[in-house]
Parts: structure tokens; sequence; C-alpha cells
């Protein structure tokens, strides 16, 4: 834990700038998640890492594609008078109507899952989970009307943990 509260400078435009999400977003079930080996986490003044999570046999990571621009992550905190609240939130839009979208909603909303983002500008990976603390499949919104066919997805938690960048892979 780090116990000094660091000093933090402006930044120029380019790195402060919205639509850095890339549209792909890599997910693991929980479940397929072997924690006999967990990963080094480094959390210090110079880094923020996470090694590769420890797959079991014949996992994989899946991508979804989000519609572009319409990937979005926040992190809200409210003190309260006993404890600090955490909302980790990560949505996106999956564009049409296909068997692909509907097997994931019907089978995987409500589901613990690790959910790893690619920065567009520097293409890191930054992991928006840690062992034991993932996030939920825990929305979705579909529609079909004049304006589009698609599906809005969002996957959150309640965690202090803030993104990682995550050093293992995501495709094989």
């Amino acid at each position: 834990m780090i116990k000094v509260i660091p000093n933090i400078a402006a930044v120029a435009d380019q790195e402060s700038q919205g639509k850095r999400l890339y549209n792909k977003i890599y997910i693991i079930l929980d479940d397929d998640v072997d924690y006999k080996t967990l990963p080094e986490v480094i959390v210090d003044e110079t880094a923020r890492t996470m090694e590769a999570l420890t797959l079991k046999e014949g996992a994989k990571w899946a991508e979804l594609n989000f519609a572009k621009f319409t990937g979005q992550r926040t992190s809200e905190g409210a003190a309260g008078d006993i404890t600090t609240t955490v909302t980790n939130t990560l949505t996106g839009t999956l564009g049409g109507h296909r068997v692909e979208i509907d097997n994931l909603l019907e089978n995987f909303v409500g589901r613990n899952v690790h959910v790893v983002e690619i920065d567009r500008f520097t293409q890191k990976k930054y992991i928006l989970t840690r062992p034991y603390s993932p996030m939920v499949f825990s929305a979705f919104s579909g529609r079909k009307n004049g304006e589009n066919t698609s599906t809005d997805v969002t996957f959150s938690n309640e965690s202090f943990f803030q993104p990682l960048e995550y050093l293992g892979d995501v495709i094989e």
C-alpha cells in the first residue's frame, strides 16, 4: 500500500482526450482462472502492473467487439460515515442482432468475469480486475428500432482496485 500522497502533474491534451478505449475488450470467466498460481501484482510509486492470470486447461479469453467509440469506463467513489463506496463500470455497444450476442446474454449475464481493455494510443492492455475480485456481467439493454439494432452490455464491481497494466496475453 502506498502511504504518501503522490504529486500529480498536468498533462497535454493528447493524454487526456476521450475515445481512448479500443473497440475490442477481452473477457474470461472467473471459473476459468486457476487460483493455484496467483499472478504477481506490483503497485508502487512507479508501476501498476499484473502478470498473466493462470487459466485452467482449455480456457481462453473471449473477444467482444464494441461499436466504435461506444466503450466507456467509469470509477466512482463516495465517502460515507463508516466506509467508502466504490463502483467501477465498463459499458459498450455490440452492434446488430446475432446468435453470438443472444447466447452471451442468455448464458453469461450475472456471471463473474475478468476484463481486459486496450488503450488505442499506447496499445497497452489494462485489466480491470484482480484475482478473487472479478467484475460481474451485470446488465444489458437491447434495441431494434429506427436508429439502430444493438445491445449495450455492462460489467461492474464494487472494489477499490483500479486498473493495472496487464502483462499477460489475451490472444492465442
